[in-house]
C-alpha cells in the first residue's frame, strides 16, 4: 500500500490573504490544515506555527501505532495550542490570534484524526462520502436545537463564530477518533471556505466523476469559487493505493 496525497490552497474570491495552511507528509502519514484568524495577519502566523509545530512533533513520534500515538498527537495539539497562545500574549500585533486545525495521521493499522473549530475531515468509502467531524461553532449548536439552515427566512447571525481553536485559550478542547481503513479509503480535510457552499451530496458526486485526486480538489474549488465562496478556500486529499509498478501509475488510479 502506498498514500498518493495532494493539497491546495486558493485565497479566494474577496480575500486580500490567504490565513490556510496545511502540510503533507505522506512519508510518515501525517496529514494537517489550519485556518487562522486574527487582523493584520496574525491568523496567518497562527495557522502556519501550529501546522510547523505539529510536523516536527509527528516526526518524532514516527513509528508509533495504537493508542500510544493518540495519545501523544492529543499532548502534541496541546503543545502546539500552549506555542501559539504564548506567542499571542508576547506581542500586541498577535494578541488574540488562533487557529482551527485538523489532522489525519495514517498508519498500518488504523486512521487517527483530530479537529479544533470548524475545518472539516470527510471520508469516501466505497463511493460514498461521509463527515467524520463536527464543527465546533454557534451554528452547530444552534442547528443541535433543532432548526433547519433551509427553512430560516434570514441568515443565522453568528454562523462563522466558533466555540473551540488552537491558541485562543490554556487549554484546547480537540476531538480525536480512531477509524480502520481499507485499500482505497480516501480522506479530505478541508476549510470552512469549501463546505460553506457545497452540501455534501454535491462534493461527493464532484470527487466520483474525478479521475485522479488532484483533479478531484481543483474541481471542488473551482465549484466552490463558482459558489462565490468569501473565505479562503484549502483542501487536501490523501487516498490509500496499491503499490503499482511505475508504468501502470502513469494510468491514474480513478475515483470512478
Amino acid at each position: 500500500m502506498r498514500l498518493n496525497a495532494f493539497g491546495i490552497s486558493d485565497i479566494g474570491l474577496n480575500r486580500s490573504n490567504n490565513e490556510d495552511v496545511l502540510a503533507s507528509l505522506p512519508e510518515i502519514g501525517f496529514f494537517v490544515l489550519a485556518d487562522g484568524m486574527g487582523g493584520h495577519q496574525a491568523g496567518e502566523v497562527a495557522a502556519r506555527e501550529a501546522v510547523n509545530f505539529l510536523c516536527d512533533q509527528m516526526r518524532s513520534l514516527q513509528g508509533r501505532e495504537g493508542i500510544s500515538l493518540r495519545q501523544a498527537l492529543h499532548h502534541a495539539i496541546e503543545q502546539a495550542n500552549r506555542r501559539v497562545y504564548e506567542m499571542s500574549r508576547q506581542s500586541e500585533a498577535l494578541s488574540g490570534m488562533g487557529t482551527t486545525l485538523c489532522c489525519v495521521v495514517w498508519t498500518s493499522a488504523m486512521v487517527i484524526y483530530a479537529h479544533i473549530g470548524d475545518s472539516r475531515i470527510y471520508r469516501l468509502k466505497n463511493r460514498k462520502l461521509e463527515l467524520l467531524t463536527k464543527d465546533h461553532s454557534f451554528f452547530a449548536k444552534w442547528l443541535e436545537t433543532g432548526k433547519l439552515a433551509e427553512t430560516c427566512e434570514t441568515p443565522y447571525p453568528y454562523k462563522h463564530v466558533i466555540t473551540r481553536a488552537l491558541g485562543t485559550t490554556t487549554k484546547p478542547k480537540p476531538e480525536i477518533a480512531i477509524a480502520e481503513h481499507e485499500m482505497g479509503d480516501l480522506y479530505f480535510l478541508c476549510t470552512d471556505g469549501l463546505s460553506d457552499v457545497l452540501t455534501l451530496v454535491e462534493m461527493e458526486a464532484i470527487i466520483n466523476r474525478s479521475h485522479t485526486i488532484e483533479e478531484a480538489c481543483k474541481n471542488l474549488i473551482e465549484r466552490a469559487k463558482i459558489r462565490g465562496s468569501s473565505d479562503n478556500i484549502t483542501l487536501l486529499m490523501v487516498r490509500s493505493e496499491p503499490l503499482y509498478t511505475e508504468r501502470d501509475s502513469r494510468i491514474g488510479f480513478g475515483l470512478m
